[in-house]
This record gives structure tokens, C-alpha cells and sequence, in this order.
């Protein structure tokens, strides 16, 4: 049953970017070579999502860094995000713990997916799907879909890069092994998480292996009266010096520059020439 609808979720994929491409001149052309190379970026948010200039420091930050570093070839998918943060999160919480069964008929991953595809280009050498928090759920089920669609289609495959951040996904759920599978037989490139994890975030990880253990501590971490839950306060205290660890972050600029370190200096996901302007912005 699992692989039948494996390989039904897969041909509805593949019909899905049959008809981007048909619409979309630029989309990718994968049987081309090209010496000129081309990283394409995309950046999904976290649930408290406000636009690239929101008064959330990390987010407007590092959209600003990005759009100074790439122009064009950065992109924030924002059509997935919600206006509503308790919605986002708990979408996060829902389809956190395993590859989900039919992502073609999510709002979310083909929203997701088809501004990933409909933004290729001939030229483009790699996709990489930057995510914080929230986002850091549904760019594991995309770029697993992702991957299922190249695979099946039969086309060249890009380098696939996800970068997974102040991740609510857990290293020991099906999700995470998945991804590390995907990793070890080539088709992720390179998976970023340990190094984009804020120690005693207590975020980090919360979706577990199953979605009642991810309500429960969702609601745990919610109500805390008189004592701290694992080292901090309720995660709806966004006091930005005393409230939660995992806000906190979200309002600070060094977090945004941590984001560029790791993936543009340390992993050069944009290249030589992006990772010597990225040095020389954070010098500044």
C-alpha cells in the first residue's frame, strides 16, 4: 500500500510541474549545460511571520543581507505562511514526526513546491530551502517531494540543499531519518541542522515522534505559572531580554548572521564569490 501511493504521489507531482513548465518558460531545463552557474535561494519563515521588513529582527535581518548578497535569486515563500502564527505552528506540530503520505494535495507543500519550481531557471545549479522554527517543517516535507519528483521523472538532478534552524523537527523522528537517508544516497546535497540550533531552546525538536507527544508539550510550554518548563519561561513570553529563549533569538540580528556564516561562509552554498562578500558584509 505504502509504495502504491508513493508512486501515485509521485505522477501527481511530476503532472504538477508538467503544467509549471508549460506555463513558465524560465522553469528548469535540467538537460541543459550550462558552464555559468546559478544558486537559487529560498528562505521559508517562521510562524510569526510579518513580511521580508517585519519587526522581527532575525527575519528582517537576514531577507535584507540576502537581497544585498543575491537580488533575484533570493526568494521568501511567504504564499505558505499563514497570517496566523498559532495555525502555522500547529501545522508544524501535525506533519512534524513523518513524510507525509500526499503532499500534492496540501496547500502548504504545493504552494511551496510550485514557488521552488515555477522560480528554476535554466542556469540554476542547486536549490536551497533556508528555514527557521516553523518553516523548518515544511521545508523537510518539500524537499522530500522534491526529490521524489526528480527521481521518478527520471531528470538530472540539482544539488538539493536544506538548512534547518531553530528546528521544531526531531533527529529521532521519521522525518529527520528520512532526510538523512535521502543524504547518504545522494540525493540531498547537504543537510544543515546542528549547527543552527540554539542550546536549551526548548523548541528545538518539540514535534518528537508523534503528534499527541507534539500537543502535549506544546500546551506544557504554553501554560508554565510559577516555574520554568526545561530551562525557560512560557513560550508565549516574547519579552525580548527575560521571555522565551526560542523568541528571543527572533529578535536578535546576530541570529541572521549566524544563518549567513554557517550557510554562505562556512558551506559556501552561494559560492567563492557570495562567500567573500559575506565575510566582508559581516565584518562590517
Amino acid at each position: 500500500m505504502e509504495r502504491a501511493y508513493f508512486i501515485l504521489s509521485s505522477v501527481k507531482v511530476i503532472l504538477l510541474s508538467i503544467v509549471l513548465h508549460l506555463a513558465n518558460p524560465y522553469t528548469r531545463d535540467v538537460s541543459a549545460q550550462e558552464d555559468s552557474e546559478i544558486h537559487r535561494f529560498f528562505f521559508i519563515p517562521g510562524g510569526a511571520y510579518h513580511g521580508k521588513y517585519s519587526p522581527n529582527a532575525f527575519t528582517r535581518t537576514y531577507c535584507e543581507s540576502m537581497n544585498d548578497l543575491l537580488g533575484e535569486d533570493f526568494l521568501v515563500i511567504d504564499g505558505a505562511v499563514s497570517k496566523s502564527a498559532i495555525n502555522n505552528v500547529a501545522w508544524a506540530l501535525s506533519r512534524g514526526q513523518k513524510p507525509m503520505r500526499k503532499p500534492e494535495k496540501k496547500k502548504k507543500t504545493v504552494i511551496a513546491f510550485k514557488s521552488i519550481m515555477e522560480a528554476l531557471h535554466d542556469e540554476t545549479s542547486d536549490i536551497n530551502i533556508v528555514s527557521s522554527s516553523f518553516g523548518t517543517a515544511l521545508t523537510a516535507q518539500v524537499g522530500i517531494m522534491l526529490t521524489d519528483f526528480f527521481i521518478t521523472a527520471g531528470k538530472e538532478m540539482p544539488d538539493i540543499n536544506l538548512v534547518m534552524g531553530s528546528s521544531m523537527i526531531s533527529k529521532d523522528s521519521k522525518l529527520y531519518f528520512k532526510l538523512e537517508e535521502l543524504r547518504r544516497e545522494g540525493m540531498l546535497t547537504t543537510l544543515i541542522y546542528d549547527e543552527l540550533q540554539d542550546p536549551g531552546d526548548n523548541v528545538t525538536g518539540m514535534c518528537g515522534k508523534s503528534r499527541v507527544g507534539a500537543f502535549a508539550r506544546g500546551l506544557r510550554m504554553s501554560i508554565v505559572i510559577f516555574h520554568k518548563y526545561k530551562g525557560q519561561p512560557s513560550i508565549l513570553n516574547n519579552n525580548p531580554q527575560t521571555g522565551h529563549l526560542h523568541l528571543q533569538r527572533a529578535q536578535s540580528e546576530e541570529k541572521a548572521e549566524k544563518f549567513l556564516e554557517v550557510t554562505l561562509i562556512d558551506y559556501a552554498l552561494a559560492g567563492e564569490e557570495i562567500r567573500a562578500k559575506a565575510i566582508e558584509m559581516l565584518k562590517n
